[in-house]
This record gives C-alpha cells, structure tokens and sequence, in this order.
C-alpha cells in the first residue's frame, strides 16, 4: 500500500511538474516543448488521477491532487521571482537562459526516447 501511495505521489509530481514548467520557456522552444512533452505530460497526470480514484478514496485523490499542484506553483513562482532578480541584475543570465531551455528539451526527450 506504501508503494502504491509513493507510486501515485511520484507521477502527480512528474506529470505536473512539466505542466508548470511550460510557462517558463521561450515562445520556440515552446512550441516544441508543447508538442512532444508538455501533452504528453497532461495524459500522464489525467491518468494518474483516474490510477488514483481506482485504488484510494476520493478524499485522498483530492487532497494529493491539491496539496502537489500548490506546491509546485508556489515553487515555480518562488524560482520565477529569483530568476527576474538575477535577469535584471546580470545580463549574462538572459542570454544563457535560450540556450538551457534547448539543452532541457534535449535532455528530456533523449531521456523519453531512448
């Protein structure tokens, strides 16, 4: 039953993550990131719901559901504030962050693929 829960927890977090995550790309990468990942991701965490209200009551499915994507947006918008600080502060952050997105995408959908 522990795995089962640990199981459940860990695709809501996966799923979810790339669900957030999606705003913070760039408008090209984007569009790829759209495409490959990010529906992909949105299957995944429906699924994983549906897992969920199979094996355990809907009150927990809810309050996991809930709790997970709170957290994962005040995470977001925690590292979204402490990204637009350091882009003012240091030029250089604004010029790496294009090329990081592609080297993410690429990491990902190696990791998927292969």
């Amino acid at each position: 039953m522990i795995m089962d829960i640990l199981l459940f927890e860990l695709l809501l977090i996966w799923s979810y993550f790339f669900i957030v995550i999606k705003k913070a790309f760039s408008t090209t990468t984007n569009v790829i990131f759209t495409i490959f990942i990010s529906n992909i991701s949105l299957i995944t965490f429906v699924t994983t719901i549906i897992m969920g209200l199979m094996k355990f009551e809907l009150f927990f499915v809810i309050m996991s559901v809930s709790i997970i994507m709170i957290s994962l947006n005040l995470t977001y918008d925690y590292f979204k504030r402490r990204y637009d600080v350091y882009s003012k502060r240091y030029n250089l952050v604004n010029k790496i962050k294009p090329m990081l997105d592609c080297l993410l995408i690429l990491f990902i959908s190696y990791n998927i693929y292969y």
